[in-house]
């Protein structure tokens, strides 16, 4: 077996400098120097880690995400709200069995990002009144026990 560590995700986005002031204010990413690669690019910190972005305009497949486990919730969320990326017809919040909550919202380009905590018992009323519980894993492939997240309860900065 190989062991492998995520490095970085890369994203199309529409406006370089307005998906970069999402993710800085929303997520406390940190803007770091990039190559010259010829097109509007940039690269943010978070954890050791980086999230790359790229200036192209083209449009996004509707499910395609990655995830982020926050160690934070109720302030990405209210900042989420602020920037309403969630409320009426956007975003939405849900809970597995095993109490892992998932966020979905879009930032500015229409990139799906996911952000998740550990335990909705957890929340906040504010906001646990928007969780839709999911009660039953549904059936998969899987091999038995396998479960989506696991890691998230160890967050480590």
């Amino acid at each position: 077996m190989v062991n492998c560590l995520l490095n970085h995700v890369a994203l199309d986005v529409d406006d370089l400098e307005e998906t970069v002031a999402f993710y800085t204010d929303l997520f406390d990413m940190e803007r770091v120097p990039t190559p010259d690669f010829g097109r509007p690019y940039a690269w943010l910190e978070f954890s050791g880690q980086q999230l790359h972005l790229v200036e192209r305009g083209d449009q996004r497949p509707e499910h395609q995400h990655f995830a982020l486990i926050v160690d934070d919730f109720e302030t990405v969320w209210d900042r989420a709200v602020d920037r309403g990326a969630i409320g009426d017809d956007a975003g939405y919040v849900r809970a597995l069995p095993n109490g892992v909550v998932q966020c979905y919202i879009r930032d500015p380009s229409g990139n799906r990002v996911e952000f998740m905590w550990p335990d909705v018992e957890t929340l906040p009323d504010y906001i646990a009144t928007h969780v839709d519980h999911v009660e039953a894993e549904a059936p998969t492939d899987e091999p038995a026990g396998a479960t989506i997240a696991p890691n998230v309860t160890t967050y480590q900065e």
